[in-house]
């Protein structure tokens, strides 16, 4: 037999195996199961074409565990038994055993992005309580480092070693002006148009800050600076003035542009802000962690408004 794919692809059919082998049995194994006898061969023959060994001798010998199919039972008695534990953990957050979870992000996802999300997350595990730091993306990553967070949604354009990440969202950056700017009014804006208007950025230690100062960079651009804040909110209270035009995440200034204080403008040469979910790699085992991280890879984006 020829090997044909992975094994991660054969979660199911891995614990099937096991089954079998541990009643050394199909037909015990689908009663156990609640499945065919069928399905549970169906099963095993996939899982022995996936590796290609024969797992089980089968014929008038009776049952028979081959040297592979030994190897491969370690493994997934192993398997069997970590699932039981996960499963014992989020059941009791669910009933209500509950635990802390320590959420780092940055100041504008904590009021356009966290509410909906975290409103989510707490609809299906009320039990686990949250607490919600804010700071700018380097800050936050610190605060993972030195232990003083669990998690972090932010910005990133590199994520450090020590760090397991979930890709979240990819976040377009647009142009924001006043409504009565000579940009505010174009269809889309080259990044060389605006060097020559006074420019608001973000203050060091922000991710998007990283990304426009190394579009700048590539392009041979150098930007007329006029003050650089922490503040999305202050950056939008000043270019709404008319006192300088900035860069910031669409999903930022959108509410702002509906309200008519500011205009967004797309840029020519599309820039966007990979934002991920962060944790240390020690913490994967911690079962609040596990528990938000799934949340987050199956229903997370359902969330976001």
């Amino acid at each position: 037999m020829k090997k044909r794919s992975s094994l991660y692809d054969s979660v199911n059919s891995l614990l099937v195996f096991y089954e079998v082998a541990r009643q050394k049995s199909f037909s015990r194994a689908a009663e156990t199961l609640f499945i065919s006898q069928p399905a549970v061969t169906k099963h095993i023959s996939g899982l022995e074409n996936k590796v290609g060994w024969r797992l089980i001798q089968r014929g008038r010998s009776g049952f028979k565990m081959t040297e592979a199919g030994n190897i491969l039972f370690k493994y997934t008695n192993k398997i069997s038994r970590h699932l039981g534990e996960l499963e014992r953990h989020l059941g009791k957050l669910q009933e209500g055993c509950g635990g802390f979870l320590r959420i780092g992000t940055t100041e504008s996802y904590s009021k356009c992005l966290m509410p909906g999300l975290l409103s989510g997350f707490q609809n299906a595990y009320p039990a686990v309580k949250i607490a919600l730091d804010v700071g700018n993306s380097e800050e936050v990553e610190k605060s993972l480092m030195a232990h003083q967070n669990d998690l972090a949604l932010i910005g990133t354009t590199k994520t450090p070693s020590r760090f397991q990440s979930i890709p979240f969202l990819q976040e377009e950056l647009v142009l924001i002006v006043s409504p009565s700017h000579p940009l505010a009014e174009r269809k889309e804006v080259s990044l060389k148009t605006i060097k020559g208007f006074p420019f608001i950025i973000r203050a060091k230690g922000s991710t998007t800050r990283k990304v426009i100062l190394q579009a700048f960079h590539e392009m041979g651009i150098h930007p007329s600076l006029l003050i650089e804040t922490g503040s999305s909110e202050f950056i939008k209270q000043w270019v709404s003035e008319g006192k300088g035009i900035s860069i910031l995440v669409k999903r930022i200034a959108e509410e702002d542009a509906k309200r008519g204080m500011i205009k967004m403008v797309p840029l020519k040469e599309k820039l966007y802000l990979p934002v991920e979910l962060l944790f240390l790699k020690e913490e994967r085992a911690n079962p609040v962690v596990k528990t938000f991280v799934c949340f987050i890879e199956e229903r997370g984006k359902e969330w976001v408004v």
